[in-house]
């Protein structure tokens, strides 16, 4: 119990982590200091509250559209999450923080918090009736919020010290690298349904990294991390990893040919 809770936390709770602290990146001090607290409430109950109406209406989605409910629903949200943040690499490298920044800042934050929290709901659930298991459970609560935040905190700071010493905004990458991550666990979704078809397996690393082990885990919520990716897997996430970047530093080539005949 102890140690399905650290993972259970690796697993759910830490891409909400992670999240916050790529979009505390994306906008500059003062705007964050500004945030206006009660707003900031509302909507991190109107994220709770989501995630558990979510929770509970899991069983009536799995059944629906021939048992394939959840797994469309889970894939739609990740594409979700894809584009806000697809959208959010493209917005960053502007200087204003606008309020349309803002907005989809928070549908990302949104879904990805309703999606994990979901989950690690039922857990708590089916398991906090348990007497026995109430202790583990506690520790394990404990321990992997514990983690969570240490890791949130290290990540924070490490690319404070990127974009200041290395590379500008290289917090933004990161943020294009999450999304991608996402998007392969869209990809599964739509293989486990038969909505795709499981090509070959391209590579298995799995003997030097487990994706149930806890660097499994970490390496999986940061990048998308698969021990056994297959063909289309691959493929996409070069793709959509691929696209905006391209798009972002043609755009920058553009303006800079611009302001130089101007």
């Amino acid at each position: 119990m102890l140690i399905n809770t650290v993972l259970l936390f690796l697993q759910n709770a830490l891409p909400i982590f992670i999240i916050t602290t790529l979009l505390l990146h994306s906008f500059s001090s003062k705007t964050i200091n500004n945030l206006n607290v009660k707003w900031l409430v509302f909507g991190f109950m109107l994220t709770l509250f989501s995630a558990f109406l979510l929770s509970e209406s899991l069983e009536e989605i799995s059944i629906s559209i021939d048992g394939k409910g959840a797994e469309l629903f889970f894939f739609f949200a990740l594409l979700v999450v894809y584009f806000t943040c697809f959208v959010l690499f493209i917005l960053n490298n502007k200087p204003v923080d606008t309020l349309v920044k803002k907005q989809i800042s928070f549908i990302a934050f949104f879904t990805v918090s309703c999606l994990n929290g979901a989950d690690f709901i039922i857990y708590l659930t089916n398991y906090w009736a348990s007497a026995q298991q109430m202790e583990s459970m506690l520790i394990g609560i404990i321990l992997g919020g514990g983690i969570c935040l240490s890791i949130a905190i290290l990540f924070y700071f490490l690319l404070k010290y990127i974009n200041q010493n290395i590379h500008l905004k290289m917090f933004n990458y990161f943020l294009l690298l999450f999304a991608t991550g996402q998007l392969m666990k869209a990809i599964v979704l739509l293989q486990q349904v038969d909505n795709l078809p499981s090509s070959s397996i391209v590579w298995d690393s799995s003997h030097l990294i487990s994706e149930n082990s806890e660097l499994g885990q970490l390496l999986m919520v940061l990048f998308g991390y698969e021990a056994t990716p297959s063909n289309i897997q691959l493929i996409t996430y070069i793709i959509a990893f691929s696209i905006p970047v391209v798009m972002n530093n043609t755009r920058q080539i553009l303006l800079y040919i611009k302001g130089d005949k101007s």
